[in-house]
């Protein structure tokens, strides 16, 4: 009895940091059993999104929900990408006019959520990380990526933004900015 509450508490945890959406294989990851999964969802503790996406039924919805549930939907290789980043760490005035999400298998066919683009670059396995319990690009390469999306002067406040929170280390912002210069001046 004692396990059980431990995994439906590391459960809980999973879908706190995420804005109350876990997926099936958070609870296959845990060692939750399918059983015990199942009963969740029929006792009404876990409402289904989509498929193998469900979200904590007593939780409010939180200022990332719309983020998390876009790149959730489209499963365990997608990353959050461009102004969706800067998004998620509130580095922008406004929110993006569609979330950008990448795949690090671009060659599997998926059908976007409405509101999505999804970005088919090749991201490099150290500039991806995850950022409260979401994984996304490192805030250096969304910046660096969002240069043909938002005016230079926005994404230069962005970097000095982001380096006072601790996001981006001095010499990154420098990168930002330098890469900024030209469209600067």
């Amino acid at each position: 009895m004692g396990r059980r509450k431990t995994l439906r508490s590391e459960l809980q945890a999973r879908a706190v940091e995420r804005d109350g959406y876990v997926t099936s294989q958070d609870a296959d990851r845990l060692g939750m059993p399918v059983a015990e999964f199942d009963r969740l969802v029929a006792e009404g503790r876990l409402t289904t999104v989509s498929a193998g996406l469900y979200r904590l039924d007593r939780m409010p919805p939180g200022r990332h929900c719309v983020l998390a549930e876009a790149l959730l939907r489209l499963g365990a290789d997608a990353f959050l990408s461009h102004d969706a980043v800067l998004a998620l760490h509130g580095l922008t005035e406004q929110e993006p006019d569609r979330i950008r999400i990448g795949l690090t298998s671009p060659r599997r066919r998926r059908r976007a959520p409405q509101g999505v683009e999804l970005v088919r670059d090749q991201v490099p396995a150290d500039e991806l990380t995850c950022y409260q319990g979401l994984r996304s690009t490192t805030v250096l390469r969304a910046l660096l990526d969002c240069r043909r999306l938002l005016p230079p002067a926005q994404l230069a406040a962005a970097a000095e933004l982001a380096a006072r929170r601790g996001l981006l280390l001095r010499r990154e912002r420098s990168t930002v900015l330098s890469a900024l210069e030209p469209a600067l001046a």
